[in-house]
């Protein structure tokens, strides 16, 4: 291999075939072989080879290998790179193919290809001397490896032999490389460990400008945003273990980079940990007659619950800091226990959140997702004390006993803190992962029936049972809540439609039989609706003559008129007319209305009935 003071190559060398990179004298570079070819020349050259000699091979670049023997080789590319095979590792997944680490020694020019199979042979041309790569001009030929987006400049450096030419395609990378540096240093505070940073440099990009104000102005204001989330955290009045959190994770928010996908993750955190009502609360109301007032004027009947409630702004005026109750309102579908909850934050002057526990299977619901899972979020109580915004709000846990268990976990197990008075005041969500006070909320939860519900939780409640309604109370509900209801929404007024209490009475016992008051709100609604066709059809006939006389003159407003009369003779009276108003709904305009009856008339229902008639006519 020596010729005179010079190393050189051989004369031959085997040639691997690569696309991947460019390899050039002086780099290291890494390059899978799986083509035939290729997997031949390892085979048979670097692997049964046992002199150095065999391990130097031509790299050529710009050209990949076929995938069959059979197939032509492609034209091969006039430069390439000696190469000192260092490691070849095998592998056979997904695919058998071999990973070789090689260096480049010179470059070399083809001057004839010799063979073609097993692998390709060609007679070559050194270009390069080897010493400049073994004494003090080291430095002259080693630029450093490249990435892939230079693949077209690293091809341009290794077709140039003259050092004169290498020099003028490598300046302006190192250009760029610079002002990258630059860049980086105006756009961040600088820092001990800057020399061990990794810059990306983008050669598509001319960096040859100044970067313009509305840059800087971003980076700016997002320093200012951490500024301020910094004094907001100082500033709260959260707890010392959560202010303790808070203020490392915004040390470490300082300290990183915003591409970083952490960076958001711990920002959205610390904004959530200030957002949070650590101490924030509403003033009760503890006027004990305004709130039966205002309790009956909303439900009619549930005594029991108005009771309850009394009780607790009773006790909550000789005590301050008596802790919210564990309430559990168990009846039928439909009897309002849902909105008797409503009522209940409305009577005690705090806000209202419904949490629908209905189908939920994962226990992540209620103490929230790690932040370490992609994706992570607080739980239900969490998220709905941040849209609160205070700490003593209203809790309906509607459908408590319809929780379900997977494999995400128990929901109704991790309830056990949320609705224990003793173990709620450090309340930890898995998300916050610190400890939030929890006894200052009134949590009702609401269930159809306690079978299903597991034994721990149930014990942790108070559990006021709702009965159904009776007939009597129906129908002062319908007349009290129901039916004005339904009038609003119908467009409707009391003077246009009248329904009384013997025709809700039919309602109820021939059409609706239930323990709430829905199936009777969604007939009243039916009823409505008919009447509203009613009026709005005798309107239209109110109208047509008006529309007649603005149309034409007063000669014409009596043969209109004439007309209209002919017409209302030859016609049914009842659509010819509008409806009289009020419109009485009596039995048989439920029959047209609902249709026949659903269920035969008791004897208990029909003696109420005729006792609300005579007494209708005795008052009358």
């Amino acid at each position: 291999m020596a010729a005179g003071s010079a190393i050189q190559i051989p004369s031959r060398l085997p040639l691997l075939l690569t696309h991947e990179g460019v390899l050039l004298p002086g780099s290291t570079m890494r390059t899978s072989v799986d083509s035939p070819r290729n997997m031949q020349l390892v085979r048979s050259r670097l692997l049964k080879g046992t002199s150095l000699r065999s391990t130097i091979i031509g790299v050529i670049p710009n050209t990949s290998d076929p995938t069959s023997d059979c197939d032509d080789l492609p034209s091969l590319h006039r430069i390439g790179t000696a190469a000192l095979a260092v490691q070849v590792v095998g592998s056979n997944w997904p695919k058998p193919h071999y990973t070789l680490l090689v260096t480049g020694l010179c470059r070399f020019q083809i001057l004839q290809l010799l063979k073609e199979k097993p692998y390709p042979v060609a007679e070559v041309e050194q270009l390069d001397r080897l010493e400049q790569f073994t004494n003090q001009h080291k430095s002259e030929e080693e630029l450093g490896e490249l990435s892939e987006q230079f693949y077209k400049y690293a091809v341009q450096i290794l077709d140039a032999v003259r050092l004169e030419e290498r020099f003028k395609m490598t300046i302006p990378l190192l250009v760029r490389q610079i002002e990258g540096l630059k860049l980086l240093q105006k756009t961040r505070k600088p820092k001990q460990d800057d020399d061990k940073r990794v810059v990306a440099i983008r050669p598509n990009r001319r960096i040859n400008h100044i970067p313009s104000t509305t840059e800087d102005d971003e980076e700016e204001e997002d320093h200012d945003d951490v500024v301020m989330l910094e004094k907001k955290i100082r500033t709260s009045s959260m707890s010392e273990q959560a202010l303790k959190v808070c203020l490392k994770e915004i040390k470490r928010l300082k300290k990183m980079p915003q591409s970083m996908p952490e960076y958001a993750l711990t920002r959205n955190y610390l904004e959530l940990m200030v957002e949070l009502p650590w101490n924030k609360s509403t003033k009760d109301r503890l006027e004990i007659r305004a709130a039966r007032i205002l309790l009956d004027n909303d439900h009619y009947a549930m005594e029991k619950l108005k009771k309850r409630v009394l009780e607790y702004l009773a006790v909550r005026q000789l005590k301050n800091n008596l802790k919210g109750p564990i309430l559990c309102f168990v009846g039928p579908p439909g009897v309002g226990k849902t909105s008797v909850g409503r009522s209940i934050a409305k009577t005690l002057g705090r806000e209202f959140h419904r949490i629908a526990l209905g189908g939920v299977c994962d226990q992540s619901d209620i103490r929230g997702h790690r932040r370490t899972y992609v994706g992570s979020m607080p739980g239900r109580i969490i998220n709905g004390l941040k849209t609160v915004g205070v700490n003593n709000p209203v809790f309906l846990l509607d459908e408590v006993d319809k929780l379900g268990k997977s494999l995400q976990g128990d929901p109704a197990a991790a309830l056990l803190e949320v609705l224990d008075p003793e173990q709620n005041h450090s309340f930890t969500d898995h998300y916050l992962n610190v400890a939030f006070d929890l006894s200052q909320v009134l949590f009702i939860a609401t269930a159809n029936t306690t079978a299903t519900i597991p034994p721990a939780l149930l014990d942790r409640m108070e559990v006021i049972q709702v009965p159904g309604y009776t007939q009597e109370e129906k129908i002062e509900i319908a007349h009290r809540h129901l039916i004005p209801k339904q009038l609003e929404q119908h467009g409707l007024t009391p003077q246009q439609i009248q329904i009384p209490q013997v025709t809700t009475l039919d309602i109820i016992t021939r059409y609706t039989r239930e323990a709430g008051v829905r199936s009777l709100d969604r007939k009243l609604g039916a009823i409505c609706r008919a009447v509203a066709v009613k009026v709005a059809e005798g309107q239209h006939k109110e109208t047509k003559p008006d529309r007649a006389e603005v149309g034409e003159g007063e000669d014409c407003k009596e043969h209109v008129t004439e007309d209209t009369k002919a017409e209302s003779i030859s016609d049914t009276a009842d659509l010819a007319l509008p409806p009289e108003m009020p419109i009485l709904i009596d039995f048989h305009a439920l029959k047209d209305i609902l249709g026949p009856p659903m269920y035969e008339m008791e004897v208990t229902s029909s003696f109420f009935s005729a006792s609300l008639l005579f007494l209708s006519i005795l008052t009358s």
